[in-house]
């Protein structure tokens, strides 16, 4: 048993409207179990080993959150899905527009999905839902074996696949990670969202391999296996964080956990983030589907632009792990403007069609920078929102970046073809990223803050009340 005390909790600065956040927290007796995980991330220590010698939690549930994502359905789905454009073309007759299709229906279907997931991660719970859902997605993926010549079973296949896969996208992974970190909750998301990097570096060449040898059915029915591998692990290794403790007594904080869709959707930072990851996406869908084409207008070969697109994916993952460590020294507004800029300036010189031999490192700093999306994303919604809804406050921003990437894609492909070159809308992407810098340069001080040196947090927050042990 332990005691807290805290003060009356003000509203924050600049959302005045909120005045539903205000609430008293008084002296209180209560057991540890039933206090809210969350709010006492501070007094882990989040090491790798803890005190008993044993593996921290959080770091088996980061590296069963990096299997789940690697092998689920941002992989399997969506980077995979070339790899069966040709096969099916040929069985079927299908013509490659309509075959895309099915494509823009798996981007759909992230929006909602990510919408849908984010409401019930925060009510079901993160673990429920994925050792629920995994074994539904991985017999939908092997299912897909034995589609027929009628291409609107394709598609209802492809909606109803990802509709499975509920569960184990990456909203939920993110929000167990977050939950067992504060701290270290940059590194911990940039080791667990670098799972999908390294997903979408292998699945698509073994893809390619065993269609060559085997055919694309027996592709879509190891993929389904595959799927399936991480269930053990998360079964063992994926679980909420429990209560903490201080080391030096019994101590536990019963604290507000943040803040609802509502209140979040009423602060300047929500609208912030929200267009900030817009822009991201359609960066990002532009780079990922128009790169290896815009390089071959600039006048390198195919081969070589092919490789410049792995050198984009190895970044990538580089990227996830680099700005996750980076998130725990310093400030995200800082890392968020420099990233920006630098991705402005490499768009730039993308559009000027690359000179000086410059596609190496403007494909490196877009990877770089792409990199660091999902897991600035979810240290962002932690850092202001809390934990109470970030997986509906998470997916809501994540399809406004799903939604910026489909207009873009579709935009920049119409451009190039009207124009006959990618020169003017990369340069329209380039000050929109410049923008960007400027949304998160504006950003305030975290809410929910581990004390970054050198940061301040808004007074009554998490550190305004005065733990005392008995």
């Amino acid at each position: 048993m332990s005691k807290v005390r805290a003060g009356k909790k003000e509203a924050l600065p600049g959302t005045a409207n909120c005045e539903r956040i205000k609430e008293t927290v008084t002296l209180k007796t209560i057991p540890e179990s039933s206090v809210p995980n969350h709010a006492v991330a501070a007094l882990r220590s989040e090491a790798f080993l803890d005190a008993n010698g044993r593996i921290y939690g959080g770091w088996l549930a980061t590296f069963a959150s990096m299997i789940g994502m690697a092998l689920g359905p941002n992989c399997i789905l969506a980077f995979c899905f070339g790899s069966f454009v040709m096969p099916l073309e040929r069985e079927f007759g299908w013509g490659l527009g309509a075959i895309s299709l099915g494509a823009t229906l798996i981007s759909a279907m992230i929006v909602v999905t990510s919408l849908i997931a984010g409401y019930l991660v925060d009510r079901v719970g993160c673990r429920k839902l994925v050792l629920g859902s995994m074994p539904l997605f991985a017999a939908g993926v092997s299912g897909l074996s034995h589609l027929n010549s009628n291409i609107l079973v394709f598609y209802a296949a492809l909606v109803l696949v990802s509709s499975l896969g509920l569960g184990v996208w990456h909203i939920s992974y993110n929000k167990i990670t977050a939950g067992w970190f504060d701290r270290r909750l940059g590194l911990s998301l940039g080791f667990a969202n670098a799972g999908i990097g390294i997903g979408a570096a292998v699945l698509p060449a073994l893809v390619a391999v065993v269609i060559a040898g085997y055919g694309w059915r027996t592709a879509y029915g190891v993929l389904g296996i595959l799927a399936l591998v991480p269930w053990p692990i998360a079964l063992f290794a994926l679980k909420d964080a429990a209560p903490a403790r201080d080391d030096r007594s019994s101590v536990v904080l019963e604290a507000p956990d943040g803040l609802s869709m509502r209140e979040a959707s009423r602060t300047s930072e929500f609208w912030a983030i929200f267009a900030g990851f817009a822009i991201f996406g359609a960066t990002s869908g532009t780079i990922v589907i128009h790169q290896v084409h815009l390089l071959v207008d600039s006048g390198m070969s195919a081969k070589d632009a092919g490789v410049l697109q792995s050198v984009l994916g190895i970044a990538l993952i580089v990227g996830r792990v680099c700005t996750g460590w980076l998130l725990d020294r310093f400030r995200a507004q800082t890392i968020m403007c420099m990233l920006c800029l630098a991705a402005s300036g490499a768009l730039a010189l993308f559009a000027a069609g690359s000179p000086y031999g410059s596609a190496a490192v403007s494909a490196t700093v877009i990877g770089f920078v792409l990199g660091a999306e999902l897991d600035v994303l979810g240290f962002l919604v932690r850092r202001y929102f809390g934990l109470r809804a970030f997986s509906m406050i998470y997916g809501v921003i994540f399809s406004g970046f799903q939604i910026g990437a489909a207009v873009s894609i579709a935009i920049v492909g119409i451009s190039r073809a009207m124009l006959g070159s990618y020169a003017i809308p990369l340069a329209v992407l380039a000050v929109a990223v410049f923008i960007a810098a400027v949304l998160f340069s504006r950003l305030k001080p975290y809410r929910f803050s581990a004390g970054v040196e050198g940061d301040t947090t808004y007074p009554g927050e998490l550190n305004h009340g005065k733990v005392q042990g008995t």
